[in-house]
């Protein structure tokens, strides 16, 4: 036997003895498979799916009976292999390997789910990658519908492209074909093949795994080694699929056989799709969204007593300690004063007299170019303003709040609780849609917001009951040519802002979320703020900047991306225990669906006189994809400040010439700003 074979063995067998117990005890046999691999689901037992993966060669986890089961198909009364990771908690399949392989080819016919309550949102239907040694490469797909490696991603589409419409992989039955080539362990390849076609290709990466962790842990189904994982273990929990058998073949180029040719030579049936009486994810939503500010226990299917954690008492934010983050609001001044401006109108949500309840209301009634002034009250209103000129004027950031629980669809546009769109009438604005820009604004092309609190809480009730929607905008900017916003907070989680275009000035204000929750193609001053990531285990990302993209022609030059200048960088104290890598990301390579002005803009993003206070990456820019990296985007930073500013390892400093630019608000935006 080769000395190699021997450790990888000797690798498995130290695993395995690791294992807890779980319903039944569970006895792993590590030998490597060879040649052919073909699991029948049923094959080797009908009633015992653990019995049934093992006289296959699959290994299972601590957790497998939880996630793994058989069900009826239609197929000869053959059995199905269901896998559902839906309690949040991911699982996966192990085949041991020797590491001597040159090829690994897994077929598979699949059939998947969309989540009942987002129904443009799939469940993962795969999560493969073959390990060797230290070095991965992975195939997964995901709630986001796009096939993910190691190193880069796709979009799935009709056409393959970015562009193409959104391809529904997960309700029909597909043939999936996943093409390993292995030249050593740093250099592997992966194809992922859909029905014949090529949707994606990638490379690996080396997994930098703890120093103890010297074999698989079977609990979190992780490690070094030598073997292909199949199942749902990439960190969204959101895995569901039904699967008629798993083909493994190593060491042979099958790539010139059909799926009949293979079900022949195997004596077999590959190519048919079951029929199976198994309903699928149940909807999970409750009746009606919550009818307050705070949640009850009944509208989330919980306990009369439970209380909700993001509970706001007597109409009022508590700054010094905010109920969704628990964070303490910095910039942002309390009782601040009314602007001295003449009011087109006044909101009160008491009704008194001579004034409006909704704000809605009052947009609708007060012409273009006028400014209305908000008293205290919770305005439950999702608003649209498409008409120019209209400044919102609040009293008091800490009492006048604009909330609703706007996350529910599977995309960007769908989960926005204020937008303001002053482009044209009819203006695709879809993530990627490559929009006229027209060559200047319309008059009073502008916005502004003072005093008020824009508070998304559709992520977190979402998250209570069992929804996977994360996006909740707070505000979203669309074509609007300059945006003066002072003394507001902005509570949401995954794209709180959704700056697409425009020229924007904000200060003194408080934004927080977790992932990319500042994103767009706006130009963006960002003076004086307080940026808070809220606790994420796979790491925050601050900024995702689109192609830039300033909304008209005629400002076209102030292009400058998104600047954060004297502000306060901080997150949850949770981010200090992660490790490296899965901190705070001050930015990611340019979003390409972001932007009307085409993919190969680049995005921008600077930090200037901020201070870091918490648990930054020692690497502060990620990769969009393999392709919009982190190297081709604009980032930079000057003159940091603060307790964790010394663990930036890798980041750029402006030039002096790009100093005099970005060190003038004036010449970043193109305008002097000021309140209207």
């Amino acid at each position: 036997m080769k000395k190699s074979l021997i450790i990888v063995l000797a690798s498995f067998l130290a695993a395995g003895t690791l294992f807890s117990v779980s319903a039944k005890e569970i006895k792993r046999n590590l030998k490597p498979t060879s040649g052919w691999n073909l699991y029948i689901p049923g094959k080797g037992n009908k009633k015992d799916v653990l019995k049934d993966l093992n006289k296959a060669g699959w290994q299972v986890s601590d957790n497998y009976a939880s996630h793994f089961s058989l069900i009826e198909g239609s197929i000869n009364k053959k059995r199905l292999l269901k896998i559902n990771t839906l309690d949040g908690k991911n699982d996966a399949l192990i085949l041991p390997l020797t590491g001597n392989e040159k090829k690994v080819t897994l077929v598979f016919r699949a059939q998947g789910a969309v989540d009942p309550d987002n129904p443009l949102t799939p469940y993962g239907i795969f999560f493969a990658y073959l390990q060797n040694g230290a070095y991965r490469s992975m195939l997964r797909h995901n709630a986001s519908n796009q096939i993910k490696g190691s190193k880069s991603m796709v979009r799935l589409t009709s056409d393959g492209t970015a562009k193409g419409q959104r391809l529904n992989i997960v309700s029909d039955w597909h043939e999936y074909r996943f093409v390993w080539d292995i030249e050593s362990p740093e250099k592997m390849t992966a194809q992922c093949y859909i029905d014949g076609k090529l949707f994606h290709s990638d490379t690996c990466k080396k997994v930098n795994f703890a120093d103890t962790m010297t074999s698989i842990d079977w609990n979190t189904m992780e490690g070094p080694g030598n073997f292909l994982e199949f199942g749902e273990n990439d960190g969204s929990t959101n895995g569901f699929g039904r699967y008629a058998y798993l083909l493994v073949v190593l060491d042979e180029d099958i790539s010139g056989l059909s799926t009949e040719e293979l079900g022949k030579k195997l004596k077999a049936d590959l190519t048919s799709n079951p029929v199976t009486k198994d309903p699928g994810p149940a909807s999970r939503r409750p009746a009606k969204k919550p009818a307050g500010i705070n949640i009850l226990g009944k509208e989330v299917g919980k306990a009369d007593d439970w209380d909700d954690p993001a509970t706001i008492e007597n109409g009022t934010i508590n700054l010094d300690e905010l109920a969704t983050s628990w964070a303490k609001v910095e910039k942002v001044v309390r009782n601040p004063a009314t602007p001295d401006m003449s009011f087109a109108a006044t909101v009160d949500a008491s009704g008194a007299k001579g004034t409006y309840k909704t704000i809605a209301e009052a947009i609708e009634k007060v012409p273009a170019n006028s400014a209305i002034k908000i008293m205290p009250g919770t305005y439950q209103e999702k608003l649209l303003i498409t008409k120019p000129g209209i400044s919102l004027i609040g009293t008091d950031p800490a009492k006048t709040i604009i909330y609703g629980y706007e996350a529910d669809t599977g995309g960007i546009n769908g989960n926005i609780l204020v937008e303001v769109n002053l482009l044209p009438q009819g203006t695709n604005t879809e993530p990627g849609a490559v929009a006229e820009i027209p060559e200047k604004p319309v008059e009073n092309c502008y916005f502004n917001a003072v005093n008020i609190t824009f508070y998304n809480k559709g992520a977190e009730w979402n998250k209570l009951w069992g929804g996977s929607e994360r996006r909740s905008i707070a505000l979203a900017i669309k074509g609007v040519d300059k945006c003066y916003i002072d003394n507001c907070v902005f509570l949401g989680q995954q794209d709180t802002l959704y700056f697409r275009s425009g020229r924007i000035y904000m200060k003194n204000s408080y934004v927080e979320g977790d992932v990319d929750y500042i994103c767009g193609g706006a130009t963006c001053v960002f003076d004086n703020c307080h940026i808070f990531s809220l606790k994420y285990n796979n790491g925050a990302i601050i900024v995702a900047a689109a192609g830039a993209d300033t909304g008209y022609k005629s400002s076209a030059q102030y292009a400058n991306g998104y600047v954060f200048k004297d502000c306060i960088i901080e997150a949850h104290d949770a981010f200090e225990d992660n490790p490296d890598g899965k901190k705070v990301t001050l930015a990611r390579g340019t979003w390409v669906g972001g932007s009307a002005t085409g993919d190969t803009m680049v995005g921008k993003t600077v930090y200037l006189n901020c201070q870091i206070l918490t648990a930054v990456n020692t690497s502060p820019w990620k990769d969009w994809d393999a392709v919009n990296t982190a190297e081709k985007a604009f980032f930079r930073v000057q003159n940091l400040s603060g307790n964790a500013a010394g663990q930036i390892k890798d980041a750029a400093s402006l030039s002096a010439a790009e100093a005099k630019l970005y060190g003038n608000v004036e010449a970043i935006l193109g305008y002097t700003p000021s309140l209207k």
